[in-house]
């Protein structure tokens, strides 16, 4: 039978942090009253009795004799010396608490304190832990004024508000807390964390702990230990479908641009909370789901923090287990909350762990960075579980993060740190400075992906549904000292090892360029590759098949690829030989390489399996002709050396048509690049190298520099956080040009028209600077603003001037003068676009769009698969088709040599109809079948009008195609009134 255990204390002080802990009349009726208790309050505390407090605080209330066997037990205490009768001291009793409550605060002055702790401050320790003990049955609508403490099993509250925190040790298994509010933290012993239930509960944070954790230098700032009914809406949100589609709900990319087979959906069927758990199901479906890109077989769940939570910097973890499988691709993994530096990878990706169904001894963690795909990159590492573990069992999946460096962990171990990466931007001439793009915030991902180019498709080995189940996910901040400060990499010029495959006397890294050798096949069967020579591989798990033999074209050998099934992905089909590549330096790939029709090949210098598959040049994705073509590529190894490198010629996924690949030469050019001043327009036509000041080294001020004169005192710098360029102006002098921000190498060309734009503002408004342009010396200026008054808000400013007729200067100058002022200036977002002379543009550079003239300035292809006739009917296009055939340029119509021109913005119009409604495609393409259109037209046997817009993003010649084959049925196809024009400005010249 419980006895009431009151104590009357007036004040019992005891020595605990920052807030004294006093006990007045409080009856205790929740603790068990023992003989060995002391009877007073002022009398001393045996260790025996001060251990049977703490464990009935947890919810143990065993008799004398298993008090101290459960001590020792639960690992808190001892009692090697058999003095449990002695008095405990102040420092033993707060080693004892914070043992068991890692998260109170307790007065670290306690630990040297050998003042014995009397019974009345031994209660008030445990009092100061709640202000209310809920210890059995059901507690219904009340509202507790500070914290509260369940130490027993099976308790309920329903409709009950605690003001202060809440704490579940390790007796309070089963707890249920329905339409419960708690204002603090709730506080929950690990070993029941997956007992405890949160049914429409309103909680600020639930923080899982074990007894005797030890103090860390990260501290728990977003968590989710999934312990309510259902998903909670306000830490995840879904991806839907099966496609990336743009900001219009238009597809951009299936399988999420990874091959993946599955739907993603929000169904409770695929993602669902079960004993503490997130459960992401995959299942194979009944009836394929069905969307407007397609149908599908299988379901799955895709969860993200994204718009809820993100963070720059921490600690992020995960413990999970995962599905056997071949085709199952679990994931956790993080994406940037904003694409600051551009789109895919060039804002970065981290994966913190990912895993392939087949292989379930490992998992992966990578990076990807680099610049837009293709031309990406990634770096990353495997972690092998020890002997008896895989990843089917529960494992925690950690990632630290840093400034300048991410740490990989799995169960606490460290696999993997990164410190070496780079981002750049499509249009920007220097990498955007490190630690970018891993310097913004980023959230996180948890999905089970039902195949893909990770681990291949699923077969008939593949059990569903697979699940990976979440027990938690936790987020920390590093707040037990500084976060590091990034250490810019250095990629300067290594030198090949002499152990190292050495290149030919030619130079050339590559041997046997005649296939003398012959091919080792790796096919499934053969897995060892030839360190040396030519390796051919077919890839089973991703479907690929084929053979390779040599033959003889224009008197060269070469390697002829006859491929069987394309497969599912571009390596599904490889032809690949080893070579070394050094850190810093920079490589020219060349090849000749033909097919029987118009196909492309994507080729690319990589790592291998032990270094993740890392891509080094970027993929090159090459546009191969019925004729022998030259093809080349350079790039720079922004990475460690690699001895074993792979050089790859990725044949599978596009087409089953051969492949002749033939001279294959890398060679080593990096003594070979001439430093030049003059800086070519970037590709989007700035002339200004990194004008928006966030690119180069730790400064950020590349291709810029300061100059003074005259007893002026200014440095120009930029911090991290702004990102924006800033003049300290100590002493302006008493002219402009005192001060002077410039950049030079600027290319001017005669006659030309340009317009400079920039940002700029001042401490104080009414501050003015000027705009010039100048020769590399100073003798000759080109053009010079009027003093341009700034306000101290960010204002937008425009400089236009002509270039003379007689004059072409590619080393310019843009001056930025500054001086003569009293205040700090500010500058951004700088640009000088050479504008646009209408009066030198074909407006309307094709021709006979109304066939008045019949096929004149046209022409038509029908390849041998396809049986069409094409003419004019009625000053009308028409083209009778009978077959199709195979590929959607095997009937086509086409006007060539439209020479269209940078920058200026171009409308397609035209109006047709089909017999039959079908789609067909329109493109405008150069020569190398590079498209700047590329749009489906559906038709329908009613004439209607379809017109596209489009901006030129350099000079090219291109022709206009109308790609009509690929269609089942025998049709016709009428089109007219075809118009191509430039959309001129109304501000324009």
């Amino acid at each position: 039978m419980k006895k009431l255990f009151v104590f009357c204390l007036l004040v019992a002080l005891v020595l605990s942090g920052t807030t004294q802990v006093k006990a007045a009349n409080i009856e205790v009726e929740w603790l068990k009253q023992k003989e060995f208790h002391p009877t007073n309050e002022n009398a001393a505390t045996s260790k025996l009795a001060f251990a049977d407090l703490l464990n009935q605080t947890i919810g143990y209330s065993d008799e004398e004799g298993e008090i101290l066997n459960l001590a020792e037990e639960l690992g808190y205490w001892q009692d090697e010396e058999g003095d449990a009768d002695s008095a405990i001291k102040h420092g033993e009793a707060v080693k004892m608490l914070t043992y068991f409550f890692p998260y109170q605060t307790w007065n670290e002055g306690q630990e040297q304190s050998n003042d014995p702790v009397k019974w009345g401050q031994a209660v008030a320790y445990i009092q100061s832990l709640a202000d209310t003990v809920f210890t059995s049955g059901t507690y219904t609508d009340e509202t507790i004024e500070g914290s509260a403490l369940i130490t027993q099993s099976d308790v309920t509250l329903k409709n009950v508000t605690i003001q202060g925190d809440l704490l579940l040790t390790k007796g309070a298994s089963k707890a249920q807390l329905n339409n419960v509010t708690v204002e603090g933290n709730v506080y929950i012993e690990a070993s029941i964390q997956n007992t405890v239930k949160f049914v429409e509960s309103d909680i600020n944070q639930a923080i899982v702990y074990t007894f005797g954790q030890e103090a860390s230098d990260w501290t728990l700032v977003w968590n989710d230990e999934f312990l309510t009914d259902d998903i909670d809406p306000d830490k995840w949100t879904y991806d839907i479908g099966n496609w990336i589609v743009d900001e219009d709900g238009n597809g951009v990319a299936p399988g999420w641009g990874n091959n993946e087979q599955e739907y993603y959906t929000d169904s409770s069927e695929n993602s669902y909370i079960e004993d503490g758990n997130l459960v992401i199901e995959a299942k194979k479906e009944e009836e394929p789901i069905t969307d407007q890109f397609g149908s599908y077989d299988y379901t799955s769940a895709k969860l993200k923090t994204k718009g809820l939570f993100s963070k720059k910097y921490g600690k992020f973890e995960a413990r999970m287990k995962l599905p056997e499988g071949q085709g199952y691709w679990p994931a956790f993994w993080m994406m940037p909350e904003d694409s600051v530096y551009g789109n895919w990878p060039v804002s970065g990706e981290i994966d913190i762990m990912e895993a392939a169904g087949n292989d379930t001894s490992t998992i992966g963690g990578t990076i990807h960075y680099g610049e837009e795909w293709p031309n990406n990159t990634y770096t990353g590492d495997e972690y092998h579980f020890p002997e008896g573990e895989d990843y089917t069992g529960y494992h925690t999946y950690s990632l630290e993060w840093e400034p300048g460096e991410l740490r990989w962990y799995v169960d606490g171990e460290l696999y993997q740190t990164l410190n070496k990466w780079f981002s750049k931007g499509t249009n920007e001439a220097a990498n955007y400075t490190f630690p970018a793009p891993f310097d913004q915030e980023f959230y996180m991902i948890l999905n089970l992906a039902v195949g893909g180019w990770y681990g291949g498709n699923v077969d008939g080995t593949t059990e569903f549904p697979g699940k990976m189940e979440v027990d938690y996910v936790r987020v920390y901040e590093l707040t037990g000292r500084d976060y590091m400060e990034p250490v810019e990499p250095s990629f300067e010029p290594e030198t090949l090892p002499e152990d190292a495959k050495q290149p030919q006397e030619d130079g050339n890294l590559i041997y046997d360029t005649s296939y003398n050798q012959g091919f080792t096949i790796v096919d499934g069967t053969n897995y060892d590759m030839n360190d040396t020579y030519w390796n051919f591989l077919t890839l089973p798990d991703f479907e690929g098949e084929g053979s390779i033999s040599t033959e003889e074209v224009n008197g060269t050998t070469f390697a002829k690829t006859e491929i069987t099934n394309a497969g599912n992905a571009l390596w599904a089909l490889q032809l690949i030989q080893n070579l070394p590549v050094v850190e810093g330096r920079t490589y020219k790939v060349s090849f000749d390489a033909k097919s029987d029709v118009n196909r492309t090949m994507m080729t690319k210098v990589s790592g291998g399996a032990e270094r993740g598959y890392a891509n080094y040049s970027g993929e090159k994705t090459m546009d191969l002709t019925d004729e022998v073509q030259s093809y080349e590529y350079t790039f720079t190894l922004n990475q460690e050396t690699d001895l074993a490198a792979r050089l790859e010629f990725n044949l599978g996924q596009t087409s089953t048509n051969p492949v002749w690949i033939g001279n294959v030469r890398v060679e080593d050019i990096t003594d070979q690049i001439e430093e030049s001043n003059q800086k070519e327009p970037l590709a989007d036509g700035n002339h200004v190298y990194n004008g928006t000041f966030d690119q180069g080294d730790f400064s950020r001020l590349v291709y810029w520099e300061t100059v003074t004169q005259n007893g002026a005192d200014a440095e120009a710098y930029v911090t991290e956080e702004e990102r924006f360029m800033h003049m300290n102006i100590a002493d302006g002098g008493s002219d402009k040009e005192d001060i002077q921000f410039k950049q030079t190498g600027i290319q001017l060309l005669k006659g030309n028209t340009y317009e400079l734009t920039f940002r700029a503002k001042a401490d104080q408004a009414g501050e003015t600077l000027a705009v010039g342009f100048e020769n590399m010396d100073g003798t000759v200026e080109y053009a010079k603003s009027e003093a341009l008054s700034l306000g101290s808000e960010w204002d937008t400013f425009k400089v236009s001037f002509e270039m003379p007729e007689e004059t072409t200067d590619l080393d310019g100058q843009l001056i930025f003068n500054m001086g003569g002022v009293a205040s700090d200036i500010y500058l951004d977002d700088v640009r000088l676009d050479q504008t646009i002379n209408y009066d030198n543009v074909d407006l309307n550079p094709l021709t006979n769009g109304d066939f008045s003239a019949g096929l004149e300035s046209w022409g038509q292809y029908v390849h041998y698969d396809a049986n069409a006739e094409v003419g004019v009917v009625n000053e009308a296009l028409h083209v009778d088709i009978e077959s199709a055939g195979n590929e959607t340029w095997s009937v086509l119509a086409e006007q060539g040599s439209l020479d269209l021109v940078k920058d200026v913005t171009y409308k397609l119009s035209f109006d047709a109809k089909s017999s039959l409604a079908r789609d067909i495609e329109v493109t405008l393409e150069n020569a190398a079948y590079n498209r700047y259109l590329s749009e489906k037209a559906s038709l329908s046997e009613n004439y209607k009008t379809f017109t596209y817009q489009f901006v030129m993003p350099n000079d090219d010649t291109v022709s206009l195609k109308y790609l009509m084959g690929q269609f089942a049925d025998a049709h016709s196809i009428e089109i007219d009134n075809v118009s191509l024009e430039v959309v001129v400005p109304e501000d324009a010249n």
